[in-house]
């Protein structure tokens, strides 16, 4: 939009010029933020301002200067959390409304913008106003109409070690005895315990297409290489293409979808390599800034072309939640629980199959460090059940496992297209079956380019 900062000066104008609104009021001690806004210093009265506001939140005239100031000063996700005080105790002020306006205009909203902007619009404003707010309007209709069509990247490299490739039990001998009453047997093959330093690379593009204000179509692919360094023939190739409808109104999104996964492993024959189709369907539903949940159902078919008895459909059901907490360091908390089958396709020797029953949790926590930075952590918990009797082992009847996961990691970004990612895993197998047992730790540092 041609002079936007003249347009901005001109909708703060007017903002405080509204009847009704608060924000340029008779508060003594804020005549000099007030002056430093008029002369365009928004970043130092913000500066002046922030470190007052777990005092003063919810003073009206100190949460609109301290919006307009985080607005203009470059911060608009700070200033809608000030706007939205004040729309709280005051929700006819025409004033901050343009300027919340402006805020999500800023921050790519255009939905809430346009609404804002409505919403002023439809209580007569003066004609000043009147132009802001087509104005605005305009420059809504011509970014969405070229962000129609958005196209989306980005490529990856990473280096790391992992002390278990294969995740299997550490004595193999003893554990053989234990699940089938077999003594002496050595490990080979993908029963050996290996470790290895890691290197891989990644890439992935994604398309989105907005149909209309409520439809879009999506579609994605992902390439990823991991190379074992010690043992080469572990190293594996995975592609993921996805394609997705979505449908938005309101507070609500629903989304529906494909995934097509290609897996190969260059290993000890019989391989891992795989192949899985899957359905997956959302409901999300967004609460406010702070607050979504969401309700989610998949459907997966798994065929292992080397390993037929490993062919699975699948079915989960699950839910999630996310929570963004207040706060300067902006905490973050995300929860999931999912439940479902693995239905095997084919039957083992003995007439019992690899079907298993499953339920699994997870949390996963993030803190802002900077403005640049932020640590996160995720704790999985998974516990499986076999569908037959004696599938794993000879003398175990009923076979179950819990498995437990642990992620670290820090989140650095030395400019913005660029993130910088160490992290360590550690997950560990405790199972009734003693084949089935083992512990694992990969630690990895990763370095990513996104791109538009």
């Amino acid at each position: 939009m041609a002079s936007h900062a003249k347009l901005a000066l001109l909708a703060l104008t007017i903002a405080a010029a509204f009847a009704g609104t608060p924000g340029w009021a008779a508060d003594p001690g804020l005549d000099g933020i007030r002056t430093m806004l008029r002369e365009g210093k928004a970043a130092q009265a913000y500066a002046l301002l922030e470190p007052q506001e777990f005092e003063r939140a919810g003073d009206v005239e100190f949460d609109t200067l301290l919006g307009v100031a985080a607005l203009d000063g470059g911060k608009p996700d700070k200033a809608t959390l000030a706007f939205e005080r004040v729309l709280a105790v005051q929700p006819n002020a025409a004033g901050v409304r343009l300027d919340m306006a402006r805020a999500y205009f800023a921050l790519g909203d255009y939905p809430r913008a346009r609404q804002e902007l409505e919403t002023v619009a439809q209580n007569n404003p003066p004609p000043a106003a009147r132009l802001v707010i087509d104005k605005y309007l305009n420059a809504i209709a011509e970014r969405e109409r070229a962000k129609r069509t958005v196209i989306t990247g980005y490529l990856e490299g990473f280096a790391g070690y992992d002390d278990n490739i294969t995740s299997v039990v550490g004595d193999f001998t003893s554990a053989v005895l234990a699940t089938y009453n077999l003594p002496g047997f050595q490990p080979t093959g993908n029963a050996v315990k290996r470790s290895s330093a890691l290197a891989g690379a990644a890439g992935g593009v994604d398309i989105n297409h907005q149909i209309d204000e409520t439809w879009s179509v999506s579609g994605s692919a992902d390439l990823r290489h991991r190379a074992v360094l010690k043992a080469s023939n572990y190293s594996s190739n995975q592609l993921d293409l996805r394609a997705g409808l979505t449908y938005a109104a309101g507070q609500n999104i629903v989304r529906g979808g494909l995934t097509l996964q290609g897996y190969r492993q260059r290993t000890d024959v019989p391989s891992a390599d795989r192949n899985a189709v899957g359905l997956n369907a959302e409901w999300r539903h967004i609460y406010g800034p702070s607050d979504q949940t969401s309700v989610f159902a998949v459907l997966t078919r798994q065929r292992f072309p080397d390993i037929s008895v490993n062919n699975m459909n699948s079915v989960a059901f699950g839910a999630g939640w996310l929570h963004l907490f207040d706060g300067a360091r902006k905490p973050l908390l995300y929860l999931t629980a999912v439940g479902g089958q693995d239905n095997a396709r084919e039957s083992l020797a003995n007439g019992a199959d690899n079907g298993k029953r499953f339920v699994l949790g997870r949390v996963y926590g993030q803190i802002g460090l900077s403005e640049t930075a932020e640590v996160f952590a995720s704790l999985g918990l998974l516990y499986r059940k076999d569908s037959s009797a004696y599938a794993r082992s000879s003398i175990v009847a009923n076979g179950n496992d819990h498995v437990r996961d642990v992620t670290l990691g820090w989140n650095w970004r030395p400019a913005p297209e660029w993130t910088v990612r160490p992290q360590v895993t550690y997950s560990e197998n405790r199972s009734n079956v003693a084949l089935s047992e083992y512990k694992r730790t990969e630690a990895t540092v990763s370095v990513r380019y996104d791109f538009r």
